[in-house]
């Protein structure tokens, strides 16, 4: 087999001896480990990179969870609590939680790209969830793992699923059909979902299960999830997401040209949060809240933090000062406004081995 010196190289080789599945494509494109999007030393988050979160958006978001994490550690009294992020990237919200808890609990990264973090003496780092010591009250956080995971793009022809794969034509990427596997029409029967004749659907069967090690790994506490997605009957809505979910990023634009500058680009689909729901139910859980994010971060109180102050308190020393806080203020309200992330990610929280009533979150704000 030839050498492989890029993405183009990996591609190449794997599809001399047949098309590929786009799960499988989406699989090498975001996590090879040499050529993957995940595997490059720069970090894909941020203003000036390919797409932004919510903890790169405003310091505030951090904030607003710093006060679940004090929440949750004294609910436990003198008894240790384990704060973790799962898929934490460069570690920026586990050290800005741990900062701002003022040392009380014990905080870990987890992320299977751990060339972008080190141990320090705040938070501890490990690639995965199975290093986590034994079991003691833990909050688990999540933000954006699950639309990261490698998914299937589905079509229905008629009365029959078919999976999409990529082809290689003159040396030009393209799709092609394939019949879908029975997993993915079991998926769907499960749900009690029947797609329409021609629609679209993007789905990933590591949903249900990886959310089920998390559960695993929680005998007590609190796991707290945020991504882009549904429930299952507006995710496979026949009209409204008639073609699927399914978005590259790069440079802050979005495109639906998946097959682009494999390795350069972002692949992502919303999530079912009915897998993580149904799953967590199995493990034992309850699920506490599931709405906007905007709602989860005004029920904290994220508006007390400073930069939600009126305007008219703010007395900045000179002109950049004054326009540095202004576009910081703007930053903060695009966590809860409308129009914004605060509108478009849900959150869920589900529990288990602890009180599930009376938590900050679960606040009529209204």
């Amino acid at each position: 087999m030839p050498a492989e010196a890029s993405m183009r190289d990996v591609l190449r080789n794997s599809l001399q001896y047949g098309d590929l599945s786009f799960r499988d494509f989406v699989e090498l494109a975001l996590y090879h480990p040499e050529f993957g999007y995940y595997a490059t030393a720069r970090s894909p988050v941020g203003k000036a990179a390919d797409f932004v979160t919510s903890p790169a958006i405003s310091p505030v978001f951090a904030c607003a969870l710093s006060r679940l994490v004090r929440e949750f550690v004294s609910r436990n009294g003198d008894e240790p609590s384990d704060i973790v992020d799962v898929g934490c990237g460069d570690g920026e919200l586990i050290r800005a939680l741990a900062r701002l808890s003022e040392g009380k609990g014990h905080f870990t990264g987890i992320d299977r790209a751990l060339s972008r973090a080190d141990s320090d003496t705040l938070v501890t780092f490990a690639d995965s969830i199975d290093r986590l010591p034994p079991a003691r009250p833990r909050l688990i956080f999540s933000n954006e793992l699950f639309d990261a995971l490698p998914f299937a793009r589905l079509v229905m022809r008629g009365e029959h699923l078919h999976e999409l794969w990529v082809s290689e034509r003159d040396g030009v990427l393209d799709w092609s059909e394939h019949e879908a596997p029975a997993a993915y029409d079991d998926y769907f029967a499960a749900q009690g979902i029947a797609l329409t004749d021609g629609q679209f659907a993007d789905v990933s069967l590591e949903w249900g299960p990886l959310y089920a090690d998390l559960c695993r790994a929680t005998a007590r506490g609190l796991i707290v999830t945020f991504d882009y997605g549904f429930p299952r009957q507006q995710l496979f809505h026949s009209r409204i997401r008639r073609f699927g979910t399914a978005a590259a990023y790069s440079q802050q634009r979005v495109t639906r040209d998946l097959l682009a500058n494999p390795g350069e680009q972002d692949l992502t689909a919303h999530i079912n949060f009915s897998d993580l729901i149904d799953s967590g139910e199995r493990e034992g859980f309850k699920t506490l809240f599931f709405d906007r994010q905007a709602k989860f971060l005004l029920s904290l109180g994220i508006t007390e933090h400073e930069l939600f102050a009126p305007i008219e308190t703010i007395s900045p020393a000179n002109l950049a000062e004054g326009v540095d806080l202004l576009d910081a203020r703007d930053q903060a309200r695009r966590l809860v406004l409308p129009d914004g992330i605060g509108e478009d990610i849900r959150v869920l929280v589900q529990g288990k081995g602890i009180a599930l009533e009376n938590w900050s979150f679960q606040r009529d704000l209204f």
